[in-house]
């Protein structure tokens, strides 16, 4: 068993038609109110790295995040850093 996220959807009649309509062939369609479940895409390559914050830097973004699960806030470090690096 693994700590990792599973999102479960159920099978909507719009989620068969965007199927059909992407010609995904009839005999690999789910039936209608099937759940799938799915671990989220990890699109991006990370690298591993450890720095130290300040406390209230961590804090700010765990309550940002609503939550003190580290891909959370994590992942608001990450874009706070992006637009920084934009406007840079």
């Amino acid at each position: 068993m693994t700590n990792e996220k599973i999102i479960e959807v159920e099978v909507t009649s719009a989620h068969i038609a965007e199927m059909r309509a992407d010609g995904v062939p009839e005999s690999e369609i789910p039936e209608l109110g099937t759940i799938k479940r799915y671990r989220p895409a990890r699109h991006r390559m990370h690298d591993k790295v450890a720095i130290l914050l300040d406390r209230d830097i961590v804090d700010h973004f765990k309550r940002k995040a609503g939550s003190d699960d580290g891909e959370f806030y994590q992942r608001q470090i990450n874009q706070t850093l992006r637009q920084a690096i934009k406007q840079g």
